[in-house]
């Protein structure tokens, strides 16, 4: 029984997508273990050759939204599709380390009281060379990088999902939720590598903060 799936969500990445398959396949963990599953949010750049292009791994799979449908609806497409007890989502443009999945997993494993599992983030550039270290114990800092934390799949069924009508800080309004009723536990390891670049969500500022002040005003707190 495979133990993890990853959700890649991807719209028009075509040029990142292959390093993030890539690294998802390339995992200390067991092939036979986990699941990877590609939610297109009807891309019309080169990403469904370089899908196609991995779907020979038995354990690859793609799902492509005839419209886009933002990230919250192909995340909860990808969760729902989901075989294992255990799920992480990974940015099409983003790629995880080598030990992830096993670190993760083993963690949830063993500890029943624990819901969810993170670790640090490493921002690279194009070049791939590490440019700054996120630390995630941080709550402003996990709350504005959401992708890359594995959950229980029945904690995310619990809160509901994600948020469908959010289109942007999806993950600040899902962990909210999720620390509101479980537990959390924070590996002090850099296990998420993210690529900021020109085209990324995060780069739209004025869009990401009305969106957060959104997502304060429906749990009636002011964090970010």
């Amino acid at each position: 029984m495979k133990c993890v799936s990853i959700i890649i969500t991807n719209h028009n990445y075509g040029r990142f997508l292959g390093r993030c398959i890539r690294s998802c396949l390339d995992q200390s963990l067991p092939l036979s273990e986990y699941e990877i599953i590609i939610v297109d949010d009807n891309s019309d750049d080169n990403s469904i050759e370089v899908i196609n292009s991995y779907l020979h791994h038995q354990n690859v799979s793609c799902i492509r939204l005839e419209k886009n449908m933002g990230v919250s609806y192909a995340s909860n497409i990808g969760i729902r599709r989901a075989i294992s007890p255990y799920v992480i989502r990974v940015d099409a443009d983003d790629y995880i380390n080598h030990n992830t999945l096993l670190i993760f997993s083993e963690i949830l494993k063993w500890n029943s009281d624990i819901s969810f599992v993170y670790g640090d983030i490493i921002r690279v550039n194009d070049k791939e060379e590490k440019c700054e270290r996120i630390n995630t114990n941080s709550i402003n800092n996990l709350f504005k990088h959401g992708a890359g934390i594995m959950f229980r799949k029945s904690c995310l069924e619990a809160v509901g999902l994600y948020d469908e009508s959010i289109r942007n800080a999806e993950d600040f309004d899902l962990i909210l939720r999720v620390m509101k009723n479980f537990d959390g536990y924070h590996v002090k390891l850099p296990t998420y590598r993210y690529y900021r670049h020109d085209n990324n969500m995060t780069n739209d500022l004025n869009a990401r903060e009305d969106w957060e002040q959104l997502v304060n005003n429906k749990h009636g707190v002011n964090i970010l």
